[in-house]
């Protein structure tokens, strides 16, 4: 992470990361569906604070520990939209962050990411 302002998404994943737990694992600990988990990760949704103490007591963290770093405004993107940039990110060997900056700051064709 370039920028060292963290997600609840990136949070949650560090600390299953920690605890070498996978998705499935920690939907069946927290009670939480995988897909929840999965949009909360990807940033597509911020969990609510029940979610989110469900999430903590299963990582064993504090629910504060999760919260995200900054405010930081919420845009809508598609599902095959954010596919499409995981997939160019890969290619690219780029953090999502990053590429999603670069386009934002130069446009998308010098990106090499097209509809």
């Amino acid at each position: 992470m370039g920028t060292g302002i963290l997600s609840t998404g990136d949070k949650v994943l560090n600390a299953m990361k920690e605890m070498d737990m996978s998705i499935p694992g920690l939907a069946a600990l927290s009670g939480v569906r995988e897909n929840t988990l999965l949009d909360i990760m990807a940033g597509i949704r911020e969990a609510d604070i029940s979610t989110l103490c469900q999430v903590a007591d299963a990582l064993g963290v504090c629910v504060r520990e999760l919260c995200p770093d900054e405010e930081q405004y919420s845009v809508p993107v598609e599902k095959n939209t954010l596919a499409k940039l995981i997939v160019v990110s890969e290619i690219n060997g780029v953090e999502l962050d990053v590429l999603i900056a670069s386009i934002l700051e130069k446009g998308i064709e010098e990106n090499g990411f097209y509809d």
